[in-house]
């Protein structure tokens, strides 16, 4: 049998704590919480959470902090530990950094990899109910991740070749981000708020020339400022339109046609005497609902990237498209994710 020490480590699976205590309690809405008190092994107390240094302590008036670790079973489990201020060479004082959290955070680490991994399948708003965290929550711990994972965002712009450039929108209002885009390997190498060619000056003058003369295709939609851009800033590479806009002119054009000849079409049929109304039933009975619907299961089979089991697909839909609520564990009666 292993110990309640031992079981508590491997259940939040951090290295460097020692495990001083565990018991198990109910708040006001019967939740059962594990509270697991711990604090940091010797060797990696008063160390700065900015540059990792052992520091000397700056006072004894450190304070008592929590952290939400992953459930166990349905169980909220926290970390409870002491935190005090240390004075850093470099940083100045600032609270002592634990193994098991990034800094300013108060989940542990497993829990916001945890949490950032189901924010790239899913919707914010349904993580934010599993996790049982707040939804602006979901996106402060997504960047904490990423800056941990990718401290260094420069080493994309190392070896670029192919590259495409264009604006999206992300909201409402004429909000557009500028994205750069590496063709070889299909990935995002820079992506900015706003758009026009102070914007892509910026992507521009973060390349060296070194990284600027390794580009020799630029891929772009026909604006102006794209072309000024990587005139003055990639002279030697070759500068094309990406097929996907020369189609989209091309539907643009067909459509200008198209509404010339139905206008064309409409006026001459005003001179044409006009027939009588048929009869038509009072009420009309609308197909905007199943419309509505049709699209929800279109969305749930393009989130899931296709079902390989006809009966799995089937059975999504009618979860989704019901008012069926699926129970999560040590969760109250009333609650609805």
């Amino acid at each position: 049998m292993v110990s309640t020490s031992t079981l508590c480590k491997n259940l939040l699976n951090v290295k460097g704590i020692v495990v001083e205590d565990a018991n198990v309690w109910c708040d006001e809405s019967n939740v059962q919480h594990l509270l697991i008190k711990a604090r940091p092994h010797k060797r990696l107390q008063h160390r700065c959470p900015h540059c990792g240094c052992k520091c000397p302590g700056y006072d004894h008036h450190g304070i008592t902090r929590r952290w939400r670790a992953m459930d166990f079973g349905g169980v909220l489990v926290e970390i409870e530990s002491a935190c005090p201020r240390i004075c850093c060479p470099q940083h100045g004082v600032v609270v002592a950094s634990v193994p098991w959290a990034f800094h300013n955070s108060g989940f542990t680490k497993d829990f916001e990899y945890s949490t950032a991994w189901l924010a790239t399948q899913l919707n914010k708003s349904a993580v934010a109910a599993y996790m049982r965290i707040a939804w602006d929550t979901v996106g402060n711990i997504i960047s904490r991740v990423h800056q941990d994972i990718e401290p260094d965002m420069h080493k994309r712009l190392d070896g670029l070749r192919v590259i495409g450039i264009d604006e999206t929108s992300y909201r409402k209002g004429h909000k557009y981000l500028t994205v750069v885009v590496n063709h070889e390997n299909n990935t995002v190498v820079w992506v900015h708020e706003g758009k026009g060619k102070a914007v892509l000056t910026r992507f521009m003058e973060l390349l060296s020339k070194e990284q600027r003369e390794s580009i020799k295709v630029v891929s772009a939609d026909g604006a102006r400022w794209i072309t000024d851009c990587v005139n003055k800033y990639l002279p030697n590479c070759e500068h094309c339109v990406d097929a996907f806009h020369v189609v989209e002119w091309a539907m643009e054009a067909l459509d200008a046609v198209r509404k010339q000849s139905w206008h064309e079409a409409r006026d001459a049929a005003q001179s044409y005497p006009k027939r009588q109304k048929a009869d038509r039933p009072k009420k009309e009975i609308s197909n905007a609902r199943i419309e509505a619907n049709n699209n929800k299961i279109k969305l749930i089979i393009r989130r899931s990237f296709g079902f390989r089991n006809i009966q799995n697909m089937l059975d999504m839909i009618l979860l989704v498209c019901s008012n069926i609520n699926i129970p999560l564990p040590n969760r109250p009666a009333a609650y609805t994710a």
